[in-house]
């Protein structure tokens, strides 16, 4: 009944085996970090793009794809319904989406530049990057979305992609 510990030499390491480790799950300091850096790249989209493909051998793109683009789209985390999660926090957010870009052409055009190099540099990234957009087409979602004139940006920005 009573198990006996055998006796283990000294010096001797356990060894964990990679699948028991886990990562913690922290979509917070992933969006701190890029909104940080988003935001240091100032208003060039050039440098943003260096930016997202430097960061991306730093920072797990697989694992935050739903974080990364809810940044890019809407400027910060979205809440289910389609909200910001940090409206009032402005160091959590960032200017350089698409919702706070201009309306013109141009300007579009960039920055679907930018998610056609990120999604080319990163092609796991393709698939997160359609559901983003899935997301973005869902009525419930569409109403706060129209507040930040999605609805002008939208037909200009899915056909560059």
């Amino acid at each position: 009944m009573n198990k006996h510990q055998k006796p283990v030499l000294t010096g001797q390491r356990f060894k964990t085996r990679k699948r028991d480790e886990k990562e913690k799950f922290e979509p917070t300091v992933f969006r701190d970090t890029l909104v940080q850096g988003l935001n240091e790249a100032g208003d060039d989209l050039e440098a943003v793009a260096k930016f997202l493909d430097s960061t991306g051998s730093r920072l797990d793109y697989r694992r935050y794809a739903d974080t990364l683009f809810d940044i890019l789209v809407a400027g910060s985390m979205l809440a289910p319904g389609g909200t910001r999660i940090d409206d009032g926090d402005k160091t959590k957010m960032t200017n350089h989406c698409v919702f706070s870009a201009n309306e013109d052409h141009e300007t579009i055009r960039n920055y679907a530049q930018v998610f056609n190099k990120l999604i080319r540099r990163y092609k796991y990234l393709e698939k997160a990057f359609e559901d983003e957009m899935k997301k973005a087409l869902q009525p419930h979602l569409l109403s706060s979305f129209l507040k930040h004139g999605w609805q002008k940006k939208m037909p200009t920005l899915l056909p560059l992609l």
